[in-house]
């Protein structure tokens, strides 16, 4: 399913990337976040980024305006941030969680699950967070999302297939204890590097996990897997990717038709975050960071395991079938030459017809 989501949340913002908004034509509601009185910096009005004392509470409003002549219904949803495996933000996330998160934001949020507006209504909605009793190093991040009840959820994509299209509004809720010694995020750990398969195409997935309590922004990531003879099987360069604190994600490398054939794959990743102009580390590019990973990892394919992927990829497949206007070319023909056919014995059925007719008047 295809989410839209409207990120007035964006945290990018607080780390110089820009605030990304987007909008869609069936959404008939906005949602204003109310900078609270623990609110860090008081002129920013697109997300809560909060300074609380263990077990402190904060009353969260939200300013929601409906903007149809019409009635309409928001639900209301809260969570914890987690870093989806397009390497963005999910601040209103339910999970997988990293093991090394310390606590799940979203169970400190209360929130009403359903908010009534009338025809062109403005109303605030209030959530009331709680401060986890147990301090915090570094950031806690989640986040509460709204979504309008009774959108159209069924776009035509084209070759008989359907797209989910939801629009979600989610503002962050970023939450800690101080200013000062906050975590940095310094340390991207590697995960394991597997074979997979993503909307039916043949991929490779390379997890790696970011353990502190801090967003690691401006992640790029550079990666090569070399089939069993040498050769680059996949390889992709993603950049402005960013993850939540104390969460992990897959980086994803899909192939063009790509197939898998038995024997070891061999993968080389580099991962560079925290830009600055100057960091010790460059890209290929000349773009400088100010950390950098390598590492390097192989995985194994059986014979099975190739076919099983390589008889579901529908690249492949559609790659070694016959393209419809061959089929249709194929068809006419085969239906001129059956109307030839016919012709013929027709034309042969009436000479023989005649010939009889003709012998008998003759016997006669």
């Amino acid at each position: 399913m295809k989410i839209k989501r409207v990120l007035l949340s964006a945290v990018l913002g607080l780390f110089g990337m820009g605030l990304v908004t987007t909008a869609h034509a069936d959404s008939n509601f906005s949602v204003q976040a109310v900078v609270p009185a623990s609110q860090i910096d008081k002129s920013n009005t697109s997300y809560f980024d909060l300074k609380l004392n263990p077990g402190q509470s904060e009353t969260l409003t939200f300013n929601l305006k409906n903007t149809a002549n019409k009635a309409i219904a928001v639900d209301v949803a809260k969570g914890t941030a987690t870093t989806t495996d397009g390497g963005a933000v999910d601040y209103a996330g339910n999970g997988p969680f990293d093991k090394s998160l310390p606590d799940q934001v979203g169970k400190y949020i209360d929130a009403p699950k359903t908010v009534s507006l009338a025809a062109n209504e403005t109303k605030p909605v209030t959530v009331k967070f709680t401060m986890p009793q147990i301090p915090v190093s570094g950031i806690l991040a989640g986040g509460v999302e709204f979504t309008q009840e009774g959108q159209k959820t069924q776009e035509k994509a084209g070759n008989g297939m359907s797209v989910n299209s939801v629009t979600h509004y989610t503002i962050a809720v970023l939450a800690r204890n101080t200013t000062d010694n906050n975590d940095v995020a310094d340390t991207l750990n590697p995960g394991t590097i597997t074979a997979s398969q993503v909307n039916k195409v043949n991929a490779v997935k390379i997890n790696m996990s970011n353990p502190k309590q801090a967003l690691l922004n401006r992640l790029e990531v550079v990666a090569n897997v070399k089939d069993p003879d040498g050769r680059t099987a996949f390889k992709g360069t993603t950049k402005m990717m960013q993850m939540a604190p104390n969460s992990t994600f897959n980086y994803t490398l899909r192939g063009d038709a790509v197939s898998y054939q038995a024997g070891k794959y061999n993968a080389k990743v580099t991962a560079f975050w925290g830009q600055n102009d100057a960091g010790q580390y460059a890209d290929a590019t000349g773009t400088r960071f100010n950390y950098r990973k390598d590492w390097s990892e192989s995985f194994t394919i059986s014979a099975n395991q190739a076919k099983k992927f390589n008889d579901n990829d529908a690249l492949i497949q559609s790659k070694h079938s016959l393209p419809m206007v061959l089929w249709i070319i194929i068809i006419v023909v085969i239906l001129l030459i059956l109307i030839i056919v016919g012709l013929l014995w027709f034309i042969l059925a009436k000479r023989r017809k005649d010939e009889r007719e003709e012998n008998m008047a003759k016997l006669q």
